[in-house]
């Protein structure tokens, strides 16, 4: 059976660099109060370096200052007892990032494009060795089967990845931690942008974001942003195509009332392949030579994957008081796939005989997300207190059919493609999943000392029905959370802090008990620094995460499972943003991980897991020339990825490590003429040198090749 899937930006230009986006709502992953409330808000005072920017207003270059998906709150990084690494759309712009695997490409602890470049389909990434969800404003991305949703970098203001287990703020997810991204808003001020690119493998892109107020007073703002791709596969005989449109509105009747609308309709009618190839050829000798790097495991007369994605969410604030504020927040999402595939199922003995299965599947769900919650900003004596209540709740209702057999092999050297395709049979399951949590976090402040604790309770219950009947599946947790900070006046914040994680699982015991959910454990301990004086944020964390009640073979029962397995990351996490003048921003990043299966009886206890390297390591510099001098409004930025090697499922072979190089020029037009003031030009490479690699041997004898190199050559237009 093919394995389904895992899991369930503003320019610096002279338009976009005085962007403010006054009056724009708190999301469901924000914590304080609008960020134009009139009103006094009574805060602890912190030292923080920064702009004055709230976790929902642009960020001018890569440093970010607040964050508030690891708090639900808007709090600063610095004190954030777990680690947290926030994406600004200047960088994903600089890099042209255009999946969100491209997206966390220098991100420490995230382990992105496992899948190589058949990574477009979904997004798939490791964060601290395990598997992470996706979010959007604080709202989970739900999925189905093959169904899972996708959102366009271009669409988004930044995203911020939680490391570790984030239970108590969130429910259900897994052990790795999340994904957050945070949708582009409304603006108090006018701004618009066109764009259009062209590259390798006829890649075209056209994008547009247009946004502004719509009255005088500013009560009413909108924005609308939409992006279009056209571009063939790296594997051969494979296409791209998407259309995503975005349109939000807000309404702020008053200084104290605010709220957004949030819309989304997304079309991918063809998303490459997301086959794979095998180890002989690529990673493991063959004698009859090596496999091409464009080799296609399907057929054009079958594979098909067309997915549509609707939504409409909602995003209300209301200032209670001096102290209380309330928000509610909700999204309704809408998934419908039409999958067919051939993969990959490993290498006859003649090494060039690939086997293969086949997959169909057509899917369609909706899923409904709400978060409701108060928060409190008060003192009670020398002791300041954020406090956090709310209530959140997720329903799934969806059906997929699905189906999986063989199909004709294929010669990896010689494919012969075109030929006669038997779907397999089908067989329909209708899936009804919800669950309901209660939260309570508390951040006390005193001195310099920040004090975070916080627990939950979920109940989760989900209902599968097939033609053999129903099973229903019921699930209660705790989890709970605490973290200590101490916030030094040189800027230096040690940290230290324990979570949890839960995720239901699926199934029952010899006796027929289902199984209990899975639990994360993680203990982390880090310093994080703001120098006073500069614009940036150097942070390092050491990490104990554990994952247990993982599904086993039951050795007293065969044909049964028990949860007795175990698997453990350990590791340190290495990260620098500096912005050294408006000019030049740095990142750098170091990630050290062992990764290991520490209970299994299927003979991985003591392996590693598959896909993680114990090293990662990656570099970024963008410089922009100064004002005044000959080469005004020049950009010039190249970056380094080295990713170590890493193993397959078994431990019996090694994926070697791989160094790759990217590189971006910009030239503001402006600089030649003021009648071309707002044009800007652009040529992005990445992987520069076009190295061939194998991106990793993900799951059993499944291997994918990396991205080869790509240039695109871009011209975009701001008013």
């Amino acid at each position: 059976m093919q394995k389904r899937v895992e899991g369930n930006g503003l320019s610096r230009g002279t338009a976009f660099g005085a962007l403010v986006l006054t009056g724009l709502m708190v999301p469901a992953m924000a914590g304080a109060q609008s960020a134009d409330t009139g009103s006094t808000v009574q805060m602890p005072a912190v030292t923080v370096t920064g702009q004055g920017e709230t976790a929902l207003t642009p960020v001018t270059g890569y440093v970010a200052n607040q964050q508030a998906t690891g708090t639900k709150t808007d709090t600063p990084l610095i004190e954030a007892p777990q680690s947290i690494s926030v994406i600004p759309g200047d960088q994903i712009r600089d890099q042209n990032a255009q999946t969100l695997n491209q997206v966390v490409r220098y991100t420490a602890g995230v382990t992105p494009e496992t899948r190589g470049a058949v990574a477009t389909r979904y997004d798939q990434l490791k964060v601290r060795g395990f598997d992470a969800d996706t979010y959007l404003n604080g709202l989970k991305l739900r999925s189905l089967y093959y169904a899972a949703p996708q959102v366009d970098p271009y669409l988004l203001e930044r995203v911020e990845v939680l490391k570790g287990p984030t239970s108590v703020l969130y429910g259900q997810s897994p052990a790795g931690g999340l994904l957050n991204q945070v949708s582009k808003r409304p603006t108090a001020t006018a701004q618009n942008e066109v764009g259009i690119e062209y590259g390798t493998d006829n890649h075209w892109r056209g994008t547009a974001d247009v946004s502004g107020p719509i009255d005088k007073d500013g009560k009413f703002l909108y924005r609308l942003t939409a992006v279009g791709l056209s571009e063939d596969g790296q594997i051969r005989m494979t296409e791209n195509e998407r259309i995503a449109v975005a349109p939000s509105f807000t309404w702020k009747p008053d200084a104290e009332t605010s709220l957004t609308l949030l819309g989304l309709y997304q079309h991918d009618p063809k998303g490459n392949s997301y086959g794979g190839i095998p180890p002989q050829g690529t990673v493991l000798a063959n004698p009859l030579g090596r496999i091409p790097v464009d080799f296609y495991d399907g057929d054009p007369n079958y594979e098909k994957f067309d997915r549509r994605q609707a939504s409409l969410g909602y995003a209300f604030d209301k200032k209670l008081s001096d102290v209380w504020t309330v928000r509610l927040n909700g999204r309704w999402l809408h998934t419908k796939v039409a999958y067919d595939s051939l993969y990959a199922n490993g290498l006859a003995a003649d090494y060039r005989t690939l086997y293969r299965g086949i997959a169909t599947s057509r899917e369609e769900m909706n899923a409904y997300t709400f978060d409701n919650q108060i928060e409190g900003r008060f003192s009670t004596g020398p002791v300041g207190h954020t406090v956090l209540a709310g209530v959140d709740h997720q329903r799934l209702n969806g059906h997929y059919a699905a189906g999986f057999g063989l199909a004709p092999s294929i010669d990896v050297f010689n494919p012969v493609y075109g030929v006669a395709i038997t779907p397999p049979a089908t067989s329909r399951t209708d899936i009804d999943g919800r669950q309901t949590g209660v939260y309570l976090q508390d951040q006390l402040k005193l001195d310099g000392f920040i004090l975070t604790v916080a627990g939950r309770r979920d109940w989760a219950k989900t209902t599968s029905t097939t033609a053999f009947g129903s099973s229903t599946q019921s699930d209660q947790a705790w989890t709970g959370r605490a973290g200590l900070t101490y916030v030094f006046e040189n800027g230096i914040a040690p940290y230290i802090s324990y979570a949890e994680s839960f995720t239901p699982s699926s199934g029952v015991d010899f006796s027929g008990t289902p199984f209990k959910p899975e639990e994360g454990t993680q203990y982390e301990v880090g310093v994080k620094y703001q120098p006073p004086g500069l614009n940036s944020l150097f942070t390092a964390a050491l990490f104990d995460l554990t994952r247990s009640n993982l599904v086993t073979s039951d050795p007293a029962h065969p044909g049964f499972s028990v949860q007795s397995g175990e698997a453990r990351s350990r590791g340190v996490e290495l990260e620098a943003k500096v912005g050294v003048t408006k000019d030049l921003d740095l990142i750098g990043t170091y990630t050290y991980l062992d990764t290991t299966y520490t209970k299994d009886n299927d003979g991985l206890q003591g392996k590693r897991l598959p896909a993680v390297p114990h090293h990662q390591a990656s570099a970024w510099a963008m410089y922009r020339m100064p004002e005044g001098t000959p080469l005004t409004g020049l950009g010039v930025g190249a970056g380094v990825r080295y990713t170590g090697t890493t193993v397959n499922t078994a431990n019996t072979f090694k994926v070697p490590s791989f160094t790759l190089v990217d590189a971006t020029v910009s030239y503001d037009l402006g600089a030649l003429s003021s009648k071309l003031q707002g044009a800007e030009v652009s040529i992005n490479g990445k992987n520069l040198f076009n190295k061939e690699y194998v991106a990793s041997c993900y799951y059993g004898e499944w291997c994918a090749y990396g991205y080869q190199r790509t240039v695109t050559a871009g011209l975009r237009y701001r008013w």
